[in-house]
């Protein structure tokens, strides 16, 4: 099996520093590449043809706050894979248009914790193949993480290493592996349904939140991730202030009453049947509230019409975590009439 081993400082001209800030520096003894840019991107020049690789970086954080962790199967510089290490974490976070999206991605499907991860070196490897990953630390056998639903496809891409705000980096090695059997999960949208999510929207085009529009235009339609989330990053650019709308219509043969339930991120008007039912935001604001979606952050109680009832937002994005939208019913799976 062939193998790819680079230092950072030593082997740099190996390696596309683009606009990362990346200097030389020391820790605790060892030479090794200073981060401290949030969502810098060093990308490896050699291209690895493999179709399975382990691909593993020597990293350290030396505070509180500070991640860093291995780029892959990138499609363009902000479109890829991405698991990292954090103070307290490891997590899964694919890159959409940009943009970070653990507040979508969150729960032991794409994270686990761990206890304090500052202040020494670690081992970070990721085994990537063509329908999932598997992701180990320092010489522990039992994997930490098993993603056998990459979000981005399993497409082959690009490799590097990331970071968000001060990290070191020495080492990046890729080695060539024999494929691994693993099993790729898929979005099963009419379970989702069954538990109530509503799992089919419009989205319209995104503007300005202090736009005044008599229309929303160039209408979308767009199904939610495996948890039930509509993730409005895999379908546009977050920029501070851009904003859409989202509408789900369904229709039920009864009048019936349930619970609605949703979670959110960044900022949220929720109508129901033309009715506001919520305004509010929910952020990354450490340590009162992390911006993570789940569908139990908020919840109403609704009278739902016999005949075509509506679910409308306005959604905000505020900042580049994740940006999206989960509401469940308390309803059975319905009968969605968007578009018709």
């Amino acid at each position: 099996m062939f193998r790819l081993e680079r230092d950072l400082i030593e082997d740099a001209a190996g390696f596309d520093l683009g606009e990362s800030g990346a200097v030389p520096g020391e820790y605790l003894g060892r030479k090794a590449l200073y981060l401290e840019k949030p969502g810098a991107t060093i990308w490896l020049l050699e291209e690895v043809p493999y179709t399975s690789c382990r691909i593993e970086i020597e990293v350290a954080i030396p505070g509180p706050v500070g991640f860093a962790g291995i780029a892959f199967n990138a499609q363009d510089e902000r479109n890829y894979e991405l698991v990292y290490l954090g103070p307290i974490e490891i997590q899964y976070d694919p890159i959409w248009n940009g943009s970070m999206t653990w507040q979508i991605y969150n729960g032991p499907l794409y994270q686990k914790p761990l206890p304090d991860m500052t202040g020494a070196w670690f081992k970070l490897a990721v085994e990537v193949h063509p329908e999932g990953a598997i992701v180990y630390l320092n010489d522990d056998p039992e994997p930490q993480l098993v993603l056998s639903n990459l979000q981005h496809g399993g497409e082959r891409g690009r490799i590097g290493l990331w970071s968000f705000l001060p990290a070191y980096a020495s080492r990046l090695s890729v080695t060539e592996l024999p494929p691994a059997p693993l099993e790729r999960r898929a979005t099963d949208l009419q379970r989702l349904a069954e538990e109530g999510y509503v799992v089919e929207w419009r989205v319209s085009s995104p503007y300005l939140q202090d736009e005044q529009l008599e229309a929303y235009e160039g209408w979308m339609k767009a199904t939610v991730e495996e948890n039930g989330t509509l993730n409005l990053n895999r379908l546009y650019a977050a920029q501070h202030g851009v904003t859409v709308q989202v509408e789900s219509a369904f229709e039920l043969p009864e009048e019936t009453e349930t619970i609605l339930s949703y979670g959110y991120s960044d900022c949220i008007r929720l109508w129901i049947n033309g009715e506001e039912v919520h305004e509010g935001d929910w952020r990354w604001r450490p340590p009162a509230s992390d911006g993570r979606i789940v569908s139990d952050f908020g919840s109403a109680s609704v009278r739902w019409r016999s005949g075509i009832n509506t679910i409308r937002a306005e959604l905000t994005n505020c900042e580049a975590f994740g940006w999206g939208i989960c509401v469940k019913t308390g309803l059975p799976a319905v009968t969605y009439t968007n578009g018709k």
